[in-house]
């Protein structure tokens, strides 16, 4: 295991302080797996054309989703499962903020936190070696919080012109074995 965890060294103290269902998904254990169940929401052509170059789900209502993260000492792998739908991405630390790369999108975010929630704010973008000015994206961020003592999270992307790509938001629980 590692001995402190990509959100330990982005929040610093602030990661000590936030709620057990926040910490357990974010620690530095190896390898959790969590189940639950989220809504999905879509654009229209051009929207779901971005989406499925990005591996973003397509819109479901309801539907079962798992994920699994796997982390090693520089990034988290993250595999999640949207009924059938398998979406990934690598998470890494990069100058105090979070790095997320889907597929050829690399999406930088700064995070803020407090006990029952973190807030993920978009900082920069860029399409493989292309950067992407970031008032093209008039929305894109994700909240995690706690709801009824379950993981929650709320993700959303919208882009100047094309409109809503994905929002998708829903709840985890640990699943042990």
């Amino acid at each position: 295991m590692s001995a402190t965890s990509l959100y330990s060294k982005i929040l610093g103290p602030a990661f000590e302080r936030l709620a057990p269902a926040l910490k357990s998904i974010h620690d530095a254990r190896c390898a959790k797996r969590f189940v639950g169940r989220c809504d999905i929401r879509g654009g229209g052509l051009i929207a779901r054309t971005i989406a499925r170059l990005a591996g973003l789900p397509i819109a479901q209502t309801d539907v079962p989703i798992e994920v699994t993260v796997n982390t090693t000492d520089a990034n988290e792998h993250w595999i999640r499962k949207f009924g059938s739908q398998r979406m990934q991405s690598r998470l890494t630390c990069r100058r105090q903020r979070v790095e997320e790369r889907l597929g050829p999108l690399v999406l930088t975010f700064t995070l803020s936190a407090d006990r029952e929630r973190i807030v993920w704010s978009l900082y920069s973008a860029r399409l493989a070696l292309l950067p992407l000015p970031v008032t093209w994206l008039l929305e894109c961020a994700a909240t995690e919080s706690v709801h009824d003592g379950r993981y929650g999270f709320d993700v959303s992307a919208a882009m100047r012109g094309v409109g809503l790509i994905v929002h998708y938001k829903g709840w985890l629980v640990e699943h042990h074995g």
